[in-house]
């Protein structure tokens, strides 16, 4: 794509511009009428918008206008390697091509990309949400002679929130993930993203509990507070749909409440199922007089009565066993999300 010749930019384009961007959704076809939009400020020839991958620790490109595949790998793995790259998390600017100084002008994206497809100009613009998230990048190169013109680049500058927000996970999502939490978004179909890096391998995998239970909260659009056990591990969720049609799930682990067991948790999860003591037994595979001792100890530890009441607890703190797709048999299918 080569966009318009340059010229001073009518602040009313710039506003239109603002505003489509705004407007445009986060899938593929969303993105790509960004870049359009930009083509509007900028007289790019490519493009490219990639996301941060906090996990990976790499760039992902989310869409692309004439840049070769290779080009936009290389890129992606290596431009937060280039000691160029900290400068532009520092300054959250636009960084024209042209003014890169002679003696940093190496590594694979000069040597590899911008050398041989012959880009004379270029301009990265690093992309940060508002809680001050580091979200990707936008990418723009020319092989015209002339440099992008002074209004191009402040353009782009003050655009950098909208674009930014087109490519945020998070985007329309009011409550911020704590410092103690890390996050993913699981998508419509299942899909998990990360959006912090954790501190350890996460519970949410495709087909497990936790993600039927981030589906089912982008289904009704409502909000979800969980206690999910994964394993021996018990973490504190909070779910709550977003812009593109997935869940952000905030997460931390944290100590099993009341003093109960990981097995006295999954005991206490079967419940409000109305099982009786034979049918936990059979889904744990114990004796069922081990399942009424269990029960004994929760609803002491509980201090209830009995069993409705302690079921009524488990449901009010929204528990759930992360069964995952490796645990096949009756448990998994008992605490479908309702």
């Amino acid at each position: 794509m080569v966009a318009a010749p340059d010229r001073d930019l009518d602040p009313a384009v710039a506003v239109r511009v603002r505003d489509a961007i705004r407007a445009a959704t986060p899938d593929r076809s969303g993105l790509g009428r960004v870049l359009f939009e930009l083509s509007r400020v900028v007289a790019y020839q490519h493009a490219a918008l990639s996301r941060w991958d906090p996990v990976a620790g790499i760039h992902i490109t989310a869409v692309s206008v004439g840049y070769p595949q290779d080009a936009l790998e290389i890129t992606n793995t290596c431009l937060h390697t280039h000691p160029l790259f900290t400068r532009l998390r520092h300054d959250q600017i636009p960084m024209r091509l042209g003014e890169v100084p002679a003696d940093v002008r190496f590594g694979p994206i000069f040597d590899r990309v911008i050398v041989p497809l012959g880009y004379r100009e270029g301009l990265t613009q690093p992309l940060f949400a508002v809680d001050g998230r580091y979200l990707g990048v936008l990418n723009m190169s020319s092989t015209a002679d002339a440099p992008f013109p002074t209004t191009s680049v402040t353009a782009l500058a003050l655009l950098a929130d909208v674009v930014g927000a087109a490519i945020d996970p998070c985007r329309g999502v009011a409550t911020s993930v704590g410092q103690e939490e890390s996050a993913v978004i699981v998508t419509a179909n299942g899909a998990v993203h990360p959006v912090t890096a954790p501190a350890a391998a996460h519970p949410f995998v495709s087909g497990g509990a936790g993600v039927g239970l981030a589906r089912a909260v982008a289904a009704s659009g409502r909000l979800g507070d969980h206690l999910l056990l994964d394993g021996d591990v018990v973490y504190r969720t909070r779910m709550q749909p977003v812009h593109s049609g997935g869940t952000l799930v905030a997460y931390r682990r944290v100590d099993p409440p009341r003093g109960l067991t990981p097995r006295e948790l999954e005991v206490l999860a079967l419940l409000p199922q109305g099982s009786s003591n034979t049918r936990i037994a059979a889904c744990l595979r114990v004796e069922p007089s081990t399942i009424a001792t269990h029960i004994e100890r929760i609803l002491r530890k509980l201090q209830v009565p009995n069993r409705t009441v302690a079921a009524a607890t488990a449901v009010r703190w929204g528990l759930t066993v992360n069964s995952r797709p490796a645990e096949a048999g009756d448990v998994t299918e008992t605490w479908s999300p309702t």
